[in-house]
């Protein structure tokens, strides 16, 4: 959904669907006497067809280019391709954060790469921007009278204004796109289902039987939990190892090993402070949550041992 030389999209007379992989389901191009597409413009402005080189849109306004993150990085001296570009014309694109998110829970729940949003200035883009309606329907969560940016040519980088990552929940949900902050690009961190952000850094080699499946022996994230962020209730099934490095203290919250944490769980506080610790275990099996100060965000590392893998984490 969702570039120096211009591409243009040549329609014949007749229409012929075509699946959209990203903003929409199957398309039906009607062309006119000019052999452009037309759009339904929405509201109460009149239909009518696109002008070659025209963009149509609010003036300024920003849009949303979905993508795996392997993707933006492939090549980072070229302009942004999609395999549409090719085969439909033109790259998909979004208007806003709830169609995009619409898109990706459409068309990408199943996969595990991490996806980001490239937030893209129209106005540095010397490919066309035209705004087209989906065929049957756009994706469950849209408008119906939805219409759909698609850029006639490559993203050129230098279009491209901000980065969102694609956060999910353990089901695989997406539920927001969000900016990094400074030390979560310093230590290249990702979006975690429990909240906060982090990066493997490690994996032990030796590979043992755990919890009905085979485990590294253990494994080493890097976690940053956000200035007054609390993360989601969870149990891992194996030991886990905090280590405090910088930021805030935080506060670890134990809430036993029932079905469900207690309502008065124990707190722990890590930090270099008085009265707090720069490392704490929680067994496994232990409902576990991590709140940091309200006013400073907190970086730490943790080893879980045998290896975490999302098969062993539940959360609620």
């Amino acid at each position: 959904m969702c570039v120096s030389t211009l591409v243009k999209a040549e329609f014949t007379s007749r229409p012929k669907p075509s699946q959209c992989p990203i903003c929409a389901f199957s398309w039906s191009r009607r062309s006119n006497s000019s052999g452009l597409p037309r759009a339904r413009a929405g509201g109460t402005r009149s239909r009518r067809p696109f002008r070659s080189g025209e963009t149509v849109g609010v003036t300024g306004s920003t849009l949303l280019h979905l993508l795996p993150l392997k993707t933006f990085h492939a090549d980072r001296n070229s302009p942004v391709r999609s395999a549409s570009l090719e085969t439909e014309g033109f790259v998909h694109c979004s208007p806003d954060e709830r169609t995009t998110l619409a898109v990706a829970n459409t068309l990408y729940r199943e996969t595990t790469e991490p996806m980001v949003a490239l937030e893209l200035d129209p106005a540095k883009l010397s490919a066309p921007v035209r705004w087209e309606e989906p065929n049957p329907a756009p994706p469950a969560g849209t408008p119906a009278d939805a219409l759909f940016p698609h850029v006639y040519g490559p993203l050129e980088r230098e279009a491209v204004i901000g980065v969102r990552y694609a956060r999910r929940d353990a089901a695989g949900r997406y539920l927001s796109l969000e900016t990094r902050s400074r030390t979560a690009e310093e230590f290249d961190l990702l979006p975690h289902p429990e909240g906060g952000w982090y990066r493997q850094t490690w994996a032990g080699p030796v590979r043992i039987e755990h919890n009905g499946g085979t485990r590294s022996s253990a494994t080493m994230i890097y976690f940053l939990l956000p200035p007054g962020q609390l993360s989601a209730w969870h149990t891992v099934a194996s030991d886990e190892l905090w280590l405090w490095h910088r930021g805030g203290p935080l506060t670890l919250c134990l809430g036993g090993d029932g079905p469900r944490p207690v309502d008065e769980p124990e707190r722990l506080v890590l930090g270099a402070g008085a009265g707090q610790a720069p490392q704490a275990v929680v067994p496994a099996g232990t409902w576990q949550c991590a709140q940091a100060a309200a006013t400073a965000e907190t970086l730490v590392s943790c080893v879980v041992s045998p290896g975490f893998d999302f098969a062993d984490f539940r959360v609620l």
